[in-house]
This record gives structure tokens, C-alpha cells and sequence, in this order.
């Protein structure tokens, strides 16, 4: 191999090296992009999963205050159903006129102990 030859061999591999080293190089810029990024999708996941978590909560407190309501509404409801079972009681066997005239009877004890008490 003549000298000319091993000029041109050196010359041509200094290029394939220069080459390369430019295809590093972008690959390397490259990787580094796409682990920006895979960083910032992370990031946004990771924000949305809080964001999901903060509305699972706020959901949670809200179905507490709902069961919370809804059983004082039944407790409610169960009372008033009482009453009203009480009051048909008491109208099928005309006790209600009797609880009207001890209701009666009540106010005037009341009214002559207010009486007593003035003079």
C-alpha cells in the first residue's frame, strides 16, 4: 500500500469517526429531549393523579354528609310515621276527644294555679 493509499484510508476513517461522533452527538440530544419529555409527562400524571385523588376525597366527605342527612331524614320520617299511626290510633277509638279534654282540663289547672298565686 502506497503512502497515497494510507492518506486516503486515514482521511475516510477521520470522516466515518467524525461521523459517528455527529451521530452521538444527535442521539445524545435526542435522549436527553425524550427524558425531558417522558419527565414532564410524569410530572402531569402525577399532577392529575393528586387532582383525582383531591376529587375522590371532596366526593368521599360529600356521600358522608349525604348518609349523614339521609339517616336523620329516616329517623325523621320513622318519628313522624309514629305519630301519625298514634293519631289514627287515637281517632279510631275516639280518644282524641279524651286527650282534647285533658288538654282542656291541664289549662285550667293551670290558669287557677296562675289565679291562686295573684291573690
Amino acid at each position: 500500500m502506497s503512502d497515497e493509499d494510507l492518506k486516503k484510508l486515514i482521511e475516510s476513517n477521520a470522516r466515518a469517526i467524525e461521523a459517528l461522533t455527529n451521530n452521538i452527538s444527535e442521539l445524545q440530544k435526542i435522549q436527553v429531549r425524550d427524558n425531558n419529555q417522558i419527565m414532564l409527562i410524569a410530572r402531569e400524571l402525577q399532577e392529575r393523579q393528586i387532582q383525582f385523588q383531591d376529587a375522590q376525597e371532596r366526593e368521599r366527605e360529600t356521600l358522608e354528609i349525604m348518609v349523614e342527612e339521609m339517616t336523620r331524614f329516616i329517623e325523621r320520617s320513622n318519628r313522624n310515621e309514629r305519630r301519625i299511626e298514634q293519631l289514627i290510633g287515637y281517632s279510631i277509638t275516639n280518644e282524641s276527644e279524651h286527650l282534647d279534654i285533658e288538654q282542656r282540663f291541664r289549662n285550667l289547672e293551670s290558669r287557677l294555679s296562675e289565679l291562686e298565686n295573684q291573690n
